[in-house]
């Protein structure tokens, strides 16, 4: 690639989609184990090891939701009655420097709970995995109130050691605000359409 050419820019973010679209769909044809392996010096990380470790280490899956933790280790031959699913790409202002990131939702509609699962396929910088789970659960003695809990984990790099003194707590900073805002945008979204 000629770098000091002004197709330059161009070329990068067309090579930048190609890959994607390539790691995605490898991801829709084999399953986690397709997913990515970060080399970080001496250390490799499998994505699809990092994401099992990680949901090994929520028993609210295995006991609230064993079909959703299923569906989330084996997608797509497990698949989800009443759920829909949908691939997307970000840009997001995290840490130091923006992050790409590649997530799979699932939608779980029942009579008992709404389930909203957001797992992260890959990370430009930070992250090696992550789940994100949204629960609505109807509470029948408030009318027609409910429980909305919400349950974050990740798997991540560069939080240690020299560098990670700078960047844990503006990651730290970064995550509580966005589950603040998720909050009170969900919060004031929902009241908008009671009235």
């Amino acid at each position: 690639m000629d770098w000091d050419s002004s197709a330059a820019p161009a070329a990068v973010n067309a090579l930048v989609q190609q890959f994607a679209f390539e790691y995605v769909n490898g991801y829709l044809e084999g399953v986690n184990e397709r997913l990515a392996e970060y080399r970080d010096k001496t250390r490799p990380r499998l994505v699809a090891k990092e994401f099992r470790e990680m949901i090994d280490l929520m028993p609210e899956l295995t006991i609230h939701m064993p079909a959703m933790r299923e569906h989330l280790l084996g997608y797509p031959q497990a698949s989800l009655p009443d759920s829909t699913s949908f691939l997307y790409w970000q840009k997001a202002a995290f840490g130091l420097k923006p992050t790409i990131r590649i997530s799979h939702v699932t939608i779980e509609e029942c009579p008992d709970k709404t389930v909203v699962a957001s797992k992260m396929l890959y990370a430009s910088h930070y992250f090696w995995t992550a789940l994100e789970l949204r629960v609505l659960i109807p509470d029948p003695g408030r009318g027609q109130g409910f429980w909305f809990v919400t349950l974050n984990r990740s798997r991540s790099d560069g939080l240690s050691g020299f560098t990670g003194i700078f960047v844990r707590p503006r990651v730290r900073s970064k995550v509580r605000e966005s589950t603040v805002t998720a909050l009170q945008t969900t919060k004031r979204k929902l009241e908008q359409a009671v009235m």
